[in-house]
């Protein structure tokens, strides 16, 4: 679940936690009947409503602690030690991939996405360069250094590395004050 999911998750837990505690307040009558309209009388004093409120609050506490929970390792490279099966995360592979390119003269940024096939690892780098690169150079570099520390790291095979370069940025420096 990515950072955007977890914020819709948590305003609509917020959402459906107010209008259980506003709906139980209404159904346990602690709430004049006067400043309610007539739609709501017949929540007013209902058993029924405040058990619905009980889960809807119960709902809402639910939902606010999923999208309060870190991201697990849902997708891992699974091979067979001699002892027994080792995971890897994709997110740690990730970051092997990341660190090798931050090694690459001439690769300012780089961004990555890893899927697995019967191949072996595609990975897919979008990648922003210095400027007065030679990219077919610089990109063979930078696939030639990810493959090479991403195998020796992993022990995994990595079939395809594709990149894309998405920019090409000028350094500017800006003057001391």
């Amino acid at each position: 679940m990515n950072a955007r999911e977890r914020l819709y998750l948590a305003l609509l837990s917020l959402f459906i936690g107010a209008a259980a505690v506003g709906l139980g307040f209404i159904a346990l009558a602690q709430v004049p009947l006067e400043q309610l309209g007539t739609s709501l009388e017949m929540v007013y004093g209902s058993l029924q409503f405040a058990i619905l409120a009980a889960v809807l609050l119960v709902l809402a506490i639910l939902l606010l602690f999923l999208s309060l929970r870190r991201g697990e390792c849902v997708e891992t490279l699974l091979q067979q030690g001699p002892l027994g099966e080792v995971r890897i995360c994709f997110k740690a592979v990730e970051n092997l991939v990341l660190k090798s390119a931050r090694g690459v003269k001439g690769i300012r940024e780089t961004k990555t996405r890893i899927v697995h096939t019967d191949a072996g690892l595609v990975i897919f780098l979008r990648a922003v360069t210095h400027p007065d690169q030679n990219i077919p150079q610089v990109t063979a570099e930078l696939q030639a250094a990810v493959k090479d520390y991403v195998e020796s790291i992993t022990g995994s095979t990595v079939a395809e590395i594709k990149v894309m370069v998405e920019n090409v940025v000028s350094e500017t420096v800006k003057a001391a004050r």
